[in-house]
């Protein structure tokens, strides 16, 4: 029978958190983790791999580019470009919005 540690947290947006641990919470692999941030995917704050440090809101980041990469086979910077587009269409429909309600 195996067993599964389940782990439970709060992830701050702000809170930086070290490499391991980012791609145990996203879980995804290190080697995962280290392409996307030398493809220029995946911001990294540190100058190697030792010291990257990612911000907690990357997580949802790592989510939906594992999404796109799996569902349409994506290379990784085509699902990025296809994330910043999103976030890009998003932005501009709350600004619509915002406009529109004055």
């Amino acid at each position: 029978m195996n067993h599964q540690e389940i782990c439970s947290a709060v992830i701050i947006d702000e809170q930086m958190i070290e490499s391991a641990e980012f791609a145990a919470i996203c879980g995804v692999s290190a080697e995962w983790i280290a392409l996307h941030v030398q493809a220029g995917v995946l911001p990294a704050s540190g100058e190697n791999p030792a010291a990257w440090r990612f911000s907690g809101s990357e997580i949802r980041r790592v989510h939906r580019l594992l999404a796109l990469e799996r569902d349409f086979d994506a290379l990784p910077e085509l699902a990025a470009l296809v994330l910043d587009l999103q976030d890009e269409i998003a932005r501009l429909r709350a600004n619509q919005r915002k406009i529109g309600a004055l």
